[in-house]
């Protein structure tokens, strides 16, 4: 295969994204008609416009890239399959097909695919530049009004996922953008850079971004350089919910970090408090969050701490199901994450689980 032209080498890579900009993946043959429509985009002042004739490729562009609006030419092999994982795993990213084909089959198949959009071709590609910006803006709007933006804050590599992996979790399932900041490498416990490993792995579990600080471990304070990292955080990242330590806990840091955080969070609507392992029984949640569906997965988050699960007991399996379970009698849930309520200002930490359902349609469009 000959190599491609300096403009479809240029369209075909996932670019970088100014957070301005809308983002649209379009999956289309490789031919002259799809190189009309990037061939639109060029010059676009709004959007960048990635490309792939591929759909395991767009697969990954799409889990490593965030993304308004995926275009989808079902043709492809794999291409209804492709839709459908986007419709269960993505909430905010919207999707559109362009087909030729407009038998009632096709149109059943497209149906079971949710998608927000049909464009029927041959388009022009000032047809498809208006719907895609049409779709891609309207998702995008949507996102910044109803999205969360959690940010859990943790003194060590381990301590947010033991505290909160659950509803990180549940955060996750329902669209969240989500953020952990853990001050330090964990010196104290182990091999830093193994430690590090495991806690980029939690991390990608989760379907979070992780930044680690090196903040010393055990010698933390809860002063103006913990304050500084956490306050960078916060102005970065805007956060609507923050999860920290508690400040009934037996462990220095845990405790500096809870001090520093409620200075740093200040302006953040909604701040809880978790629980870990070293928490005293002075700890009172008035917050129980109901993560019965989530259990599996904060297992295997704690489970990536490979270092940590061989010498600590606190961090088996079965002792993280049966505390779930002790806290979840508490709100008549089978299985809960305790949480102390340092402010909350919108009524709730996760959306319902009706909002876990993808959103709504858009619009159907033919071309």
């Amino acid at each position: 295969m000959a190599n491609p032209t300096p403009e479809k080498a240029r369209l075909s890579v996932v670019q970088p994204r100014p957070e301005n900009l809308l983002r649209i993946l379009l999956i289309d043959k490789d031919d002259e008609d799809s190189l009309s429509l990037r061939r639109e985009f060029a010059t676009c002042q709004t959007a960048l416009l990635d490309f792939s004739a591929d759909t395991d490729t767009a697969a990954q562009m799409v889990a490593n890239g965030r993304y308004d609006l995926v275009a989808v030419d079902p043709v492809l092999p794999g291409g209804f399959a492709l839709l459908k994982q986007i419709k269960s795993s993505y909430r905010w990213v919207a999707t559109l097909v362009l087909t030729a084909d407009q038998s009632p089959q096709f149109m059943r198949q497209a149906v079971k695919c949710r998608i927000d959009a049909l464009l029927f071709k041959p388009e022009t590609p000032a047809e498809f530049m208006e719907q895609a910006l049409l779709l891609a803006n309207a998702v995008s709007t949507r996102r910044q009004k109803q999205q969360k933006r959690v940010l859990a804050i943790g003194a060590h590599p381990d301590d947010v996922e033991i505290g909160c992996g659950g509803t990180l979790a549940k955060h996750q399932a329902t669209g969240d953008a989500l953020y952990i900041l853990t001050l330090s490498r964990g010196a104290a416990g182990g091999d830093v850079n193994q430690r590090t490993v495991e806690a980029h792995r939690a991390a990608a579990l989760l379907g979070a971004k992780l930044e680690i600080g090196s903040l010393p471990d055990t010698q933390m304070s809860s002063g103006p350089e913990t304050i500084g990292i956490i306050e960078n955080a916060v102005r970065q990242l805007q956060p609507t919910h923050v999860y920290t330590h508690c400040i009934e806990d037996t462990h220095q840091d845990h405790r500096a970090v809870h001090a520093a955080t409620l200075v740093a969070a200040r302006g953040v609507p909604n701040v809880y408090c978790y629980q870990a392992p070293s928490s005293t029984v002075e700890f009172r949640p008035n917050l129980f969050i109901d993560i019965t569906d989530f259990i599996k997965k904060k297992i295997e988050a704690i489970d990536s701490y490979k270092s940590q699960t061989a010498r600590m007991e606190a961090l088996e399996p079965d002792v993280i199901l049966s505390t779930a379970r002790y806290w979840g009698r508490f709100a008549g849930y089978v299985l809960a994450e305790p949480m102390r309520i340092v402010r909350q200002r919108d009524g709730n930490t996760v959306a319902d689980s009706d909002d876990t359902a993808a959103s709504k349609p858009i619009s159907v469009v033919a071309g």
